[in-house]
């Protein structure tokens, strides 16, 4: 904060455990923070076993709560990404709502990417449910890392992911749903996502 002038902070977990999956260290690396500076923090993690920690982890100085989907199909999560796949969109939906009554309309959000296998209409149509939970669809092109499994995975076009952010972001400005007005996380940085630009 006073060298570089850093106005928010994300912390993020994995997967450590399959009970709070990473709450508990998140709530004692927002206290630790917390003692020190007064830095809005997102935390993240996937749905907890019980949700009680959303209060937790709200009490532990956590100002914003990011649940990834990243993506939204079950079939296609069960084959891109089989550990994580196996906490259902059930939960990820029922967790969003308790999070949601913890941490507030539009400071809890979602990664999804872009170009792994999703449709536009499903990528949107779950948007559009999160955004009337009051969870913010940070929705994300697919960019394939050398050395990793999808390396040759191709990218989303633009025409595709304009496709996607043309009808989001009026979806999110019908909602009242901004990514700047997000106390921290992903969403607010923007960085990984033209999303941002239309919202207005």
């Amino acid at each position: 904060m006073e060298l570089d002038g850093v106005k928010q902070m994300i912390m993020t977990t994995g997967t450590p455990n399959v009970t709070d999956r990473g709450a508990a260290i998140l709530c004692e690396s927002a206290k630790a923070v917390k003692a020190v500076v007064n830095l809005p923090i997102q935390g993240q993690c996937e749905p907890p076993d019980d949700d009680i920690w959303f209060e937790r982890m709200k009490e532990a100085g956590i100002d914003s709560l990011g649940m990834h989907l990243e993506v939204v199909t079950p079939e296609i999560r069960a084959r891109m990404m089989p550990s994580k796949a196996e906490v259902p969109l059930e939960r990820y939906m029922k967790a969003f709502d308790a999070a949601v009554s913890v941490f507030g309309h539009g400071e809890v959000s979602t990664y999804i990417l872009a170009g792994l296998g999703d449709t536009v209409d499903e990528i949107l149509f779950i948007c559009d449910v999160l955004i009337h939970k009051g969870v913010y669809p940070f929705v994300v092109p697919f960019v394939p890392i050398i050395g990793t499994p999808l390396e040759n995975h191709p990218s989303p076009t633009p025409q595709f992911m304009q496709s996607i952010f043309e009808p989001l972001g009026a979806m999110l400005k019908k909602a009242g749903l901004r990514s700047s007005d997000a106390k921290a996380g992903c969403a607010k940085c923007g960085a990984c996502s033209a999303l941002p630009s239309y919202e207005v």
